[in-house]
This record gives C-alpha cells, structure tokens and sequence, in this order.
C-alpha cells in the first residue's frame, strides 16, 4: 500500500457523473423539469447530454443514452437497508439535496414519478425515495437543522 506521506495525490472533488438512459429526450424533460436542471449542451447523434444544478453547485451530470438491453440502473440491494421496496431492501445511489421536500414531493408526483417512499421527518432532515424514468433510484433529502 501507497504511503500518502511519499505520494499526496488525493481526489479533490467530483467534475462529473454519467447516468446511462434508455430516452435522452425524455430524461433531458425529466431532469430540467422536474428536478431543476439546467441543460448545457445535448448530441442527440452522439446520444449525450450535459447538465448543471442552476445554483452552479457541482458536479455536471451527462445523461448517455444506451441500448436497452444494455442498461442497468443505478440501485443495489443489500443485507441491511432503511428503505424496503416490495420485500427488497435496496439502498439508494445518488442522494439529492433540495430547500423545499415537499414541493419537490409534489412535483414529482405530479410529473408522474414512481414515489418509493413517502416524506418522512427528523429534527435534523427531512427525505424521501423515488425513481427517474429509467430506474434509478434517489433519495431526496431536506436539511431541517441550523
């Protein structure tokens, strides 16, 4: 193993994620308006499109389309999970953070989204699970305290 005393090289931040999709269009709607992304750029020949939160926070994201066939959303299942869906536990990839749970909540309903779980509360956050079009599984999260 590397000693990080002779080798400082530490990964510093993220400059994108890829999400692999079966419809960019019809992700590309989904993300811009019903999560708040910002399109960039889309090649609907190259199958790729670069979007960015509209506050500037990172990292970019890149919806890639692919062939249905070879698409696997990203979900997992696991031994030991907070969140049970249908018998299986299954924990989510990529957690979101939004100012306002429950209008997000409710546009996702009203967009059609496949709510996993219902908004739930702490004192510190609030969350709730979802799917995009194509199966990925999210979990919204509202941070509630100071």
């Amino acid at each position: 193993m590397l000693n990080n005393k002779t080798n400082p090289a530490d990964v510093i931040g993220y400059c994108c994620l890829r999400f692999p999709v079966t419809d960019l269009k019809r992700s590309v709607a989904f993300y811009c308006e019903v999560l708040g992304y910002e399109l960039l750029s889309a090649d609907e020949v190259f199958g790729e499109a670069h979007m960015a939160l509209k506050n500037g926070n990172d990292p970019s994201l890149f919806l890639m389309e692919t062939k249905p066939e070879a698409f696997s959303p990203l979900r997992f299942e696991f031994p030991r999970s907070y969140w049970v869906t249908n018998g299986a536990r299954q924990a989510t990839m990529i957690e979101l953070l939004t100012n306002d749970l429950l209008a997000l909540h409710e546009r996702l309903q009203h967009a059609g989204a496949r709510i996993d779980a219902e908004p739930a509360f702490t004192e510190e956050f609030g969350y709730f699970t979802f799917y995009d079009p194509d199966g990925h599984f999210f979990r919204a999260v509202e941070e509630r305290g100071e």
